[in-house]
């Protein structure tokens, strides 16, 4: 996506712009290049480039983004529930046009394994082979702790205008509601106190942007987790909003409060009642992948349950199957194909094996 400098360089001159607007344009357009952004000089140009319709855009932002959202609720294992607040399509559109054409061209940390290209969660297992000790430690509501002045920050530090900096920090972000801010629990009323001051907003978690720029928010935090773990001879990743450590025990344990002291200085929360330290000869899980017995492979009992509903699908059929079973998701088709999806991704002979299976069974219509 070159923009044509000379050309538009003799059009301004030609209109009476001074040198020094000139080479202003010129050192913007020279920067994002090097960059190989996308030039871009205002939300009106933003909303061109990516064909969407300006006032509709500009409508949607300027109301707080609110009814540009839909929402619904998921369960947590641990109680509670976490709102998931998806953008409607118009803004859906806009949102990947900003991830593919300008989040995905910045790099995120090494250390980080999670929504970006050719990182896995099985990659983030990977690095805590055979190790001592593993040291879990879960950020809490990771995206609602990242603000609309952060992700500002964020495509002001790639060289954009200060005003369409704003422009895009707003069509990323979303301004909390009450029914969303009754999801917060009692442990959690530090972030919700701090949210409910603030006239800015948040990073909603079912955008496209969303977890792109929260790996980039999050760079800081890992360059100096990562410095951490070097100086300690540890192994360090994050997944998300899940952090990991491993290496000695002793190492591990004598860390463990300087890692606090750093989430805290990086503006994150601690979820102190998910951290754990795992000791060798327990069992050994990083992001929900086992890491015992030296090799990566998907727990147990989650290939047990998909082994089960193979077999008896395949022997009974399907609606007998979920009938004795009680199963009353609309959704098991997909529900299945994901978890042998899943499989795949991590066990990937086994994964081929589960398809070849989930292809015998006669799916009613």
């Amino acid at each position: 996506m070159t923009f044509p400098l000379d050309k538009f360089l003799v059009k301004a001159e030609a209109i009476g712009h001074s040198n020094e607007y000139l080479e202003d344009i010129s050192n913007y357009v020279s920067n994002l290049e090097n960059k190989n952004l996308p030039v871009i000089f205002s939300f009106p140009h933003l909303c061109l480039l990516a064909g969407v319709n300006i006032g509709n855009i500009a409508k949607i932002y300027n109301s707080g983004r609110i009814d540009a959202y839909k929402r619904f609720k998921l369960k947590k294992k641990r109680g509670g529930y976490r709102v998931i607040q998806s953008p409607e399509n118009e803004l859906k559109y806009l949102q990947r046009w900003v991830l593919h054409n300008i989040l995905e061209k910045i790099p995120s940390h090494s250390s980080c394994k999670g929504f970006d290209k050719r990182t896995s969660i099985k990659q983030n297992a990977e690095m805590h082979l055979n190790k001592q000790g593993i040291l879990k430690i879960d950020l809490l509501r990771f995206y609602d702790s990242i603000n609309e002045k952060r992700i500002y920050g964020i495509f002001k530090s790639m060289g954009y205008h200060q005003n369409l900096a704003v422009s895009l920090a707003k069509i990323c972000t979303l301004r909390p509601n009450q029914t969303f801010l009754n999801s917060f629990k009692s442990t959690e009323q530090t972030l919700k106190d701090r949210i409910k001051k603030s006239v800015e907003g948040i990073l909603p978690q079912g955008a496209p942007t969303s977890p792109k720029l929260s790996n980039l928010i999050a760079r800081r935090l890992d360059i100096r987790l990562a410095a951490l773990g070097n100086k300690n001879n540890l192994s360090y990743s994050r997944y998300a909003d899940d952090i990991t450590f491993s290496g000695e025990i002793e190492s591990l344990n004598n860390i463990r409060k300087i890692i606090y002291r750093i989430i805290r200085e990086e503006n994150f929360y601690v979820n102190y009642d998910k951290t754990k330290l795992l000791i060798r000869g327990n069992p050994f899980f990083v992001t929900g992948l086992s890491v015992n017995n030296n090799i990566v492979t998907v727990p147990k009992k989650r290939k047990k349950d998909i082994e089960h509903h193979l077999f008896h699908c395949i022997k009974n059929g399907v609606e007998i199957h979920l009938n004795k079973c009680g199963i009353k998701k609309r959704n098991f088709k997909d529900w299945l194909l994901g978890n042998i999806a899943f499989v795949y991704s991590v066990e990937k002979p086994l994964g081929e094996k589960y398809f070849n299976d989930f292809n015998k069974i006669e799916w009613p219509m």
